[in-house]
C-alpha cells in the first residue's frame, strides 16, 4: 500500500507527460522517473530516441542534478525499423519535431537539464566518457538496437543502469528483446534490475 501511494504521488507530479505525444504507459513513466531519481548528483543520462519528449520529461523530472542528453534526428526516421517508419511519418505530419520537443520541455520547465543532440546515435557515442543511465529507445531493428548497445553500453560504469523500451519476451524479432536476451542477460557484467510494463532495466555489475 505504501509503495502504491508513492507511485500515485509521483504520477501526479509528472502528470503532464500524458499530454506529450508518444508511447509510454503510466508504469513506464514511473520507472523512468525512479531510475533517474536513483542516480547520484551530477549524473549523466543518455536517451537514444526522444520523439516529442514524453520519456525525456519523465527522466528530467527524476534527475536531481546533472545532464540529460536527448539524442534524436527529430525527422521521424526510424532507421532500419521500417515497420514503424510509416506510423512515425504519419504522426509527424508537417510539424517540426525539434521545435515541438523544445516547446514541450520549455513549457514543463525541464529544458535547462537537457542537452539536445540532433542526429543519429552513432554520431555521438564518442562524446561520452561515462553514462550513469542509458535509455535505448531509438531504432528498434535488431541491427540498430545492437549497434546502440555496442557503442554505448561500455560507457556505463559499475552500478549504472541501462534501460530498454519495448521489451516483449514473446517477440524476439524486436531489437530490444533480441539484445536483452542475447547480449545483456548472458553477460556477467549486467544483472536484471527492474521491469515496468515493457520498460526493462539492467544494472552494470562490473
Amino acid at each position: 500500500m505504501f509503495g502504491q501511494l508513492i507511485a500515485k504521488r509521483i504520477l501526479r507530479k509528472i502528470d503532464s507527460f500524458r499530454k506529450i505525444d508518444g508511447w509510454l504507459s503510466d508504469q513506464e513513466a514511473l520507472g523512468l522517473y525512479l531510475a533517474a531519481r536513483s542516480l547520484p548528483r551530477g549524473a549523466t543520462i543518455a536517451e537514444i530516441g526522444s520523439w516529442q519528449g514524453k520519456s525525456t520529461y519523465c527522466l528530467a523530472m527524476g534527475l536531481r542534478s546533472g545532464t540529460l542528453h536527448a539524442i534524436d534526428p527529430f525527422n521521424a526516421d526510424s532507421g532500419e525499423d521500417t515497420d514503424s517508419e510509416a506510423a512515425y511519418k504519419e504522426k509527424k505530419g508537417s510539424r517540426d519535431l525539434l521545435a515541438q520537443f523544445k516547446q514541450n520541455m520549455q513549457e514543463r520547465n525541464v529544458l535547462n537539464k537537457i542537452v539536445i543532440k540532433q542526429g543519429y546515435s552513432q554520431q555521438f557515442h564518442q562524446a561520452f566518457n561515462t553514462i550513469d543511465l542509458l535509455f535505448i529507445d531509438g531504432d528498434h531493428s535488431i541491427n540498430g538496437c545492437s549497434l546502440d548497445f555496442e557503442l554505448y553500453a561500455p560507457k556505463v560504469p559499475a552500478g549504472g543502469l541501462i534501460a530498454f523500451h519495448d521489451y516483449y519476451a514473446d517477440r524476439p524479432e524486436l531489437g530490444p528483446t533480441y539484445v536483452i536476451k542475447n547480449n545483456v542477460l548472458p553477460s556477467p557484467h549486467f544483472r536484471f534490475y527492474r521491469q515496468y510494463d515493457s520498460l526493462w532495466i539492467a544494472q552494470k555489475t562490473a
